[in-house]
């Protein structure tokens, strides 16, 4: 391993570490990203492979189709790669270690978060206000959805006065036919006083061929875990982009501590390799760019040099941790939708992400499914009952045990009607809910992550919401009271789903007594070491994280090669 001063040390290939690579190595520094996970062969041969493995596994959806590949250390865990306090509300957020990280499975939805979403306490009271603006990050929307790629049209921002200075790069994904199915039925349907629309929901998926090299969507309808097409972004897109433009990637080497010198300058980042060997990379600027779990841990268990790990004067590493809380409800609808056509999710109302009640409650989106029941069942890879009266489809099987055409014309009757919502709620950031070190190691000997985390009345307030709309919804659409599912939980309020939205941890502010990184993602007390992902996010809003990180990862490497030479 080369010992020479490298130019920018990335920890952390995922959606913010990828592009901030590619962005530097195209202007020409000395670039390494270092990954604890290992690299995946992204050709046609290989997503087959991966699509068969995943239908045969028993592990984790997330994780199905890669667990070869994760960090060497985290295998013996399975899907959990922390442990939580006990009698604590459970927190559900999945993340992989591994070249590309989580991003290899996300559902590809591209939200812009509004301009209330960035002035919480001083619209609302509540939460906190970030050091940037909507119109700050405008720019960085933009070129975030042209690097990775968004079809979308411009209903989604405009209901909540989010402006736009350019067009989406491509036209919306088709919205499906159970879209559609659903607009035409609920027309004049209000909800908190606002009537309800539906809209494409912009995805980072190809609407046209050949878009920075992807091809078409094919509408496989299995986009978690896996574009069997690889028409969805992923980190890998820059990734290769970046190791072409010169980047080096130490993959399976999983960063254990960080050295800081007197004066608060990062100096060098240790890691340990699969085989047991251990390295060092020393760079004039470092980049922290795991995810709302790993880099608060990294940042803390770097506690040979300050006993509260580095970056901690405020004591706010780790803490205010935040998720997406989620609210699944299902029905039978009354006429045949044929889900399983198209991506996921093609359309959502997004009304509900911002407005004056979010003083008293969480704001929310709700995507309308296109998979069938899989969100709520588990379906086809895992039973779980729904209700005596409308149940999912391998009970027909396990419960009902019917066979030959009494069996196909209840699979024909069920399969072709089944429909669902999904809505994601915004949480606060709470100092209560934060990642510790734990006293249990790992496999490498260091402290193996510790979750405390409860959900406050607000999310929960949030959840029933959605729950209400849910239920007008499907009242809405002609919907049998026997056929519909609200509450899969007994406990009405709870979540029924986390979003593995990881955000929080390493919070931004002006402030440095109550903020870990300024508005340019630097770290209060060390120059040279920055932090980028949704760590930063002060909150966490309802639109999934993913532009947002990008679009800060993007302003991030402006800023680093605007002030590389001071560092």
């Amino acid at each position: 391993m080369s010992t020479n001063l490298r130019d920018v040390a990335i920890i952390g290939s995922g959606f913010a570490g990828s592009l901030i690579a590619n962005s530097l190595a195209q202007a020409g520094m000395d670039v390494v990203l270092i990954e604890a996970g290992l690299p995946m062969d992204d050709e046609t041969h290989a997503r087959q492979r991966r699509r068969e493995t995943f239908a045969n596994s028993d592990e984790a959806e997330v994780f199905a189709p890669y667990t070869d590949l994760i960090a060497p250390q985290d295998r013996g865990y399975k899907s959990g790669s922390y442990i939580q306090e006990a009698a604590a509300d459970r927190f559900e957020g999945q993340y992989m270690r591994l070249t590309g990280g989580t991003g290899l499975a996300w559902l590809g939805t591209a939200l812009r978060m509004c301009p209330n979403d960035f002035l919480m306490q001083t619209m609302y009271g509540r939460g906190r206000d970030w050091p940037v603006s909507y119109d700050d990050l405008e720019p960085w929307y933009c070129a975030a959805e042209e690097a990775i790629g968004v079809a979308g049209s411009p209903e989604a921002d405009t209901s909540l006065n989010s402006s736009r200075s350019k067009p989406f790069p491509m036209p919306a994904i088709p919205q499906s036919y159970a879209d559609k199915y659903v607009i035409d039925r609920i027309g004049g349907l209000h909800f908190d006083s606002r009537e309800i629309s539906i809209v494409p929901t912009p995805q980072a998926r190809n609407s046209v061929d050949g878009y920075n090299g992807r091809p078409l969507c094919e509408g496989y309808s299995s986009c978690v875990p896996l574009c069997p097409a690889g028409a969805k972004y992923d980190p890998l897109v820059h990734l290769r982009l970046a190791l072409l433009n010169g980047a080096e990637l130490l993959a399976g080497s999983a960063v254990s501590k960080l050295d800081a010198s007197e004066d608060g300058r990062i100096t060098s980042a240790w890691f340990e390799t699969s085989d047991g060997s251990t390295g060092r990379v020393q760079a004039r600027a470092f980049v922290l760019a795991a995810n709302g779990i790993e880099t608060p841990r990294l940042l803390l268990q770097s506690n040979h040099q300050r006993a509260a790990g580095l970056a901690n004067e405020s004591g706010l590493v780790g803490r205010n941790l935040m998720d997406h809380v989620e609210k699944h409800s299902w029905a039978i609808v009354p006429d045949q939708i044929f889900p399983y056509r198209g991506p996921q999710s093609t359309s959502g109302i997004e009304l509900f992400r911002d407005g004056p009640f979010r003083r008293d409650r969480a704001a929310f989106r709700t995507a309308l499914r296109n998979d069938g029941w899989r969100n709520v069942s588990g379906a086809p890879f895992e039973y779980k009952p729904l209700s005596s009266a409308a149940v999912g489809l391998l009970e027909l099987v396990d419960q009902q045990h019917l066979i030959g055409e009494d069996l196909f014309n209840n699979v024909h009757r069920l399969g072709i009607r089944q429909f669902a919502l999904q809505s994601v709620v915004e949480m606060l950031p709470d100092p209560a809910n934060r990642v510790a070190l734990s006293s249990e190691i790992d496999r490498l000997g260091l402290p193996r992550p510790k979750i405390q985390f409860r959900l406050d009345k607000y999310s929960r307030h949030g959840i029933a919401a959605a729950a209400r709309l849910h239920r007008e919804i499907f009242r809405k659409l002609g919907c049998n009271v026997t056929d519909i599912g609200i509450h899969i939980q007994d406990d009405r309020t709870a979540s029924d789903a986390g979003g593995s939205h990881i955000m929080g941890t390493t919070v931004m502010g002006n402030d440095p007594t109550t903020s870990v990184v300024d508005a340019n993602c630097t770290a209060h007390h060390h120059r040279n070491l920055f932090v980028a992902g949704s760590a930063v996010f002060p909150t966490g809003a309802a639109a999934n994280p993913t532009l947002t990180i990008c679009a800060l990862s993007l302003r991030l490497a402006q800023h680093l090669k605007a002030t590389m030479r001071a560092l």
